[in-house]
């Protein structure tokens, strides 16, 4: 009779297992527990609030544009369509400037995109200089979840990254 009641308890045990993974697989697929606002993150993914020279620069936000400081220069990230979908085409369009809002037009800039929580393929983007340090680029994110756009800046020997959170 012991062994029949330590197989029903493993049973049980076994399809409770199954119905939890089930559920966070459900969770995930559906982006809850997922960071869905765009946001600026350090190199270890811990948010960073907008400082005094990013908001006297760049005034108020609208959804899908996010801005950081890096050294003396305002990254600025705008995401378009807002929010992103999975395996559908997305806008990037940074825009550079020095803390006075001056344009900054001679950097070199790609993009990463990686998911913090999982390995990926590389998804690189190379952005295109447009005017006024404006650069563009047109990529995707190949799957629902959590993803981080590390933005490399190269000028003259200098790179800087910065990095922003997104999710769908």
């Amino acid at each position: 009779m012991a062994k029949k009641t330590v197989w029903v308890v493993i049973i049980v045990a076994l399809l409770a297992l199954g119905i939890f993974i089930a559920m966070r697989r459900s969770r995930m697929m559906s982006g809850s527990g997922v960071q869905q606002d765009l946001v600026a993150v350090s190199a270890n993914g811990s948010q960073i609030s907008p400082s005094a020279d990013i908001t006297s620069t760049t005034g108020k936000l609208s959804k899908g544009i996010v801005a950081q400081k890096s050294g003396d220069m305002i990254v600025l990230l705008a995401l378009n369509p807002y929010p992103p979908s999975a395996g559908q085409p997305s806008e990037f369009d940074i825009t550079l400037n020095d803390l006075n809002g001056k344009a900054i037009d001679d950097a070199s800039i790609s993009l990463d995109l990686t998911m913090p929580t999982m390995w990926m393929p590389p998804n690189q983007l190379t952005m295109e200089f447009i005017s006024d340090g404006k650069y563009h680029a047109e990529g995707q994110f190949t799957m629902r979840g959590g993803w981080r756009i590390e933005v490399l800046i190269t000028r003259g020997n200098e790179k800087q990254s910065v990095f922003f959170d997104v999710g769908m």
